[in-house]
């Protein structure tokens, strides 16, 4: 049956520290999930960038004070070589939670901006979206600089609502939670476009849910006070998947099957049973997906190649950054979407030898009900 649409994910790329010194530079496992996917799929009809682009400059807390020009090259260098991936420059961006702290309040040396403003490169590949279209948010301490907070593209058919971390959360927190006008808006955006239940459609955000943790146990990581309200998004729309990141590094991984990446959630909001060797969704009954995109930077040290920077990394001597290196480990998502099924593919980045970048997983199919 013919293929619609080909979509790539690359999420949490974390480029941090000394990587934002002047001028920028990317991390590596990204540069090579492009090289990777397009290799491989050719060249796809929308790029998904799931959030936390930048991160912790060193400290979440302590992380206003990165220059705006710094920001520029970075979202400049990024959108260059993601948009390499694609046909024609279609990437959706949405915030994760580090984005909407890094360089946002602004100090006596930086004057405040948006961190995660991708606004106007979606503007020009998708086309300017109408008020109906976006939810636009302010925020209480930077009360002129507009927020999406949700919006909704078509492409090729298909349905994408991408949903950001309210503004107001960056500031007191380092995890951020979705606003229950965020929720609600994308609830009666889902319910306009897909009135029957049965419509494939892609909500994607940065805040993870429910995912795999090393390979086998569940793990809850939405514990805010709108967990119910944002499950609720999803009831009665059978062909929805949500797209996360926020969850990464050495115990988010998933080896020999991509069906590990892919929950299927009841009418109770509950995971059915173990997914993690599956080819397929046939026999399952289940309400919605959600589906994990992987992550592109690990944690421990080991997992890094040995060619980190060295940068001031927001200190006064210059010093190596281990984490500034390659990754060994890290993984990507690449789906495929038909008239009658979605086809999801987790591929490695790295040299790690139970993570390697030539050992392809076994793909997982959702047929479409």
């Amino acid at each position: 049956m013919e293929k619609i649409l080909t979509a790539f994910c690359y999420t949490d790329i974390h480029n941090q520290q000394a990587m934002l010194d002047y001028p920028t530079t990317l991390r590596r496992s990204l540069v090579q999930a492009v090289e990777l996917a397009t290799a491989e799929f050719g060249a796809s009809d929308i790029a998904i960038v799931g959030g936390d682009n930048v991160s912790d400059y060193p400290h979440w807390n302590k992380s206003c004070a990165l220059p705006k020009k710094n920001f520029l090259d970075l979202k400049s260098k990024m959108h260059a070589c993601i948009s390499e991936s694609t046909k024609d420059g279609k990437v959706l961006y949405v915030a994760g939670n580090n984005d909407m702290i890094l360089g946002d309040v602004g100090t006596e040396e930086n004057e405040p901006y948006n961190t995660t403003d991708f606004y106007d490169l979606m503007d020009a590949a998708f086309g300017g979206l109408p008020d109906g279209e976006k939810l636009v948010l302010t925020s209480h301490e930077k009360p002129n600089e507009l927020y999406w907070g949700a919006f909704h593209y078509v492409v090729g058919g298909v349905d994408f609502i991408g949903i950001n971390i309210d503004p107001n959360t960056a500031f007191n927190s380092h995890e951020g939670y979705y606003s229950d006008e965020t929720l609600l808006w994308v609830k009666n955006k889902l319910d306009e476009i897909d009135p029957d239940g049965h419509k494939c459609v892609f909500v994607i955000g940065h805040l993870s849910a429910i995912y795999y943790f090393n390979n086998g146990n569940l793990c809850e990581t939405m514990i805010n006070g709108n967990r119910d309200l944002f499950y609720d998004i999803f009831r009665g729309h059978q062909n929805a998947f949500y797209l996360y990141g926020h969850v990464h590094g050495e115990d988010s991984c998933y080896k020999e099957y991509s069906s590990g990446a892919v929950l299927h959630l009841d009418a109770q909001n509950k995971p059915l049973g173990p997914n993690l060797s599956e080819k397929d969704s046939l026999g399952k009954e289940y309400a919605y997906s959600f589906v994990h995109m992987g992550g592109l930077r690990p944690f421990g040290g080991k997992y890094f190649e040995n060619d980190g920077l060295e940068g001031f990394g927001g200190g006064k001597e210059k010093k190596y950054f281990t984490c500034t290196a390659t990754p060994r480990l890290a993984q990507f998502l690449v789906f495929e979407v038909y008239r009658d099924r979605v086809v999801f593919h987790v591929r490695n980045t790295g040299s790690h030898e139970e993570y390697n970048r030539n050992d392809k997983l076994a793909e997982y199919t959702v047929y479409l009900v």
